[in-house]
């Protein structure tokens, strides 16, 4: 079995790394353009981050609202993989343009206080540089702001406020070069931006964050437990209280090592030792025992509370593992196997159930499941829940460092995403510990 997996996981490895392997796609060409913009132009062509539908574009006319969205998202959708369904049609009053709509759900864009998107406006350089900022965010990448960037550039009091820190990361990481006046270098905030002008701002920022997103996210694996070298233990003296129905005492900080005892759901126990992977040293009948962290609370259990299912076998990180396995897996609708494909709580389903766990089939059913955790106590193997309110329509499971593998959509089949991703940020809405 773990032979079995670790071949499907250099095999991922393996098709990863050819889908990010330069391929030749068809050139999209487009007409006056100035000399400067040759090189990026060549290069964006290669590198098929030109859309289709700019065959044709004057370069050097100003690219408009509606424009910038659609070479926004089909660049985002290049380096991530990643391809949403719109949720909703009605975001704006003004249009109902795929593009658009899936930008705005991406956190790319937004709208005007009237409700309005105003697609065939001219884009000013400042909206550009906020366009920049946000998608920078909706791919995880969380870039810092430096006043000291923009204090050369004459006209720099002129960025609006709601612009200026978006201004500082474009000039800070190279997005944004400026421009030259007699009164010296400036950014022109209000000024418009070309065709030729945008994409090779957009192309910079791509380029920067194309390793970024495939190191942090795309080649993601499951962050397994502390090695014993690692591993440090503070010293405290507390009661906490079981949350799992039977939960193994062990003689290290490890579910490898050797059981020397259990205990059962809402006992007391002396907890003497935190450990920094996450386990608990314990004194239990005068003898020293390290029990997992992921099954203690400093709550006394209540006669409403569900104990954690512990009918299972199998560590968090080897299930976890197993739900990596199937990355590249097609979304079916329905699907629970890997003979037909899975839905998002399918996948979960599949995965938990193989190791002897009983679990619900739909996604807003498995949030009942188990016992809460916050954000910051996620651990691998933890199920994350997306929706609205506290109805969860979406579930994947948590594999550490903000990634989570689950079925997505069905574009993109089964893969993996990062919590700070502004599409599953904004819809986070809670996590459930099975394992």
């Amino acid at each position: 079995m773990k032979f079995a997996k670790r071949v499907l996981c250099a095999l991922l490895a393996v098709c990863i790394a050819a889908g990010m392997a330069v391929t030749c796609f068809a050139k999209v060409t487009c007409v006056n353009y100035s000399s400067w913009f040759e090189p990026s132009y060549n290069e964006m062509n290669e590198l098929g981050l030109i859309p289709e539908s700019f065959a044709g574009y004057d370069l050097k006319k100003n690219i408009t609202r509606s424009e910038m969205t659609e070479l926004a998202v089909y660049i985002f959708e290049k380096f991530t993989g990643n391809s949403i369904e719109p949720e909703r049609t009605d975001y704006f009053s003004d249009t109902s343009d795929t593009f658009i709509l899936k930008a705005y759900e991406l956190g790319i864009v937004g709208g005007y206080p009237d409700g309005t998107f105003r697609p065939d406006n001219y884009l000013t350089r400042q909206e550009f540089f906020k366009i920049v900022e946000n998608f920078c965010y909706s791919a995880a990448f969380k870039p810092t702001a430096d006043s000291s960037s923009i204090s050369g550039f004459y006209d720099k009091s002129q960025v609006a406020d709601w612009a200026v820190e978006a201004a500082q990361i474009c000039v800070k990481y190279g997005y944004v070069t400026g421009t030259t006046s007699a009164n010296g270098d400036i950014l022109d905030p209000n000024g418009t931006t070309t065709r030729q002008e945008g994409m090779a701002m957009l192309m910079r920022c791509y380029k920067s964050l194309r390793q970024y997103y495939y190191e942090r996210v795309l080649s993601a694996t499951v962050v397994d437990e502390y090695s014993d070298e690692n591993v440090t233990v503070s010293d405290v003296n507390k009661t906490m209280y079981v949350t799992a129905s039977t939960l193994n005492m062990r003689d290290s900080w490890t579910s490898s090592s050797t059981q020397v005892g259990t205990l059962s759901y809402g006992e007391s126990v002396t907890v003497t030792g935190e450990c920094s992977n996450g386990w608990y040293r314990i004194s239990y009948d005068g003898h020293t025992a390290y029990v997992s962290g992921r099954y203690l609370s400093s709550n006394a259990a209540s006669g409403n509370d569900t104990p954690t299912t512990a009918a299972g076998s199998g560590t968090a990180a080897e299930i976890a593992n197993f739900a990596l396995s199937f990355v590249g897996y097609p979304y079916v609708y329905g699907g629970s196997s890997p003979s037909t494909g899975f839905d998002c709580s399918g996948l979960m389903y599949y995965c938990l159930t193989q190791y002897g766990y009983s679990m619900n089939r739909v996604a807003d059913d498995q949030m009942d499941q188990g016992v809460a955790v916050s954000r910051s106590e996620l651990q691998v193997g933890d199920l994350v829940f997306f929706g609205s309110g506290d109805y969860a329509n979406h579930v994947g499971m948590y594999i550490g460092n903000g990634n989570f593998v689950h079925a997505s959509t069905p574009t993109t089949g089964v893969r993996i995403n990062s919590l700070d991703e502004t599409y599953y940020n904004t819809r986070y809405i809670g996590a459930r510990r099975i394992i």
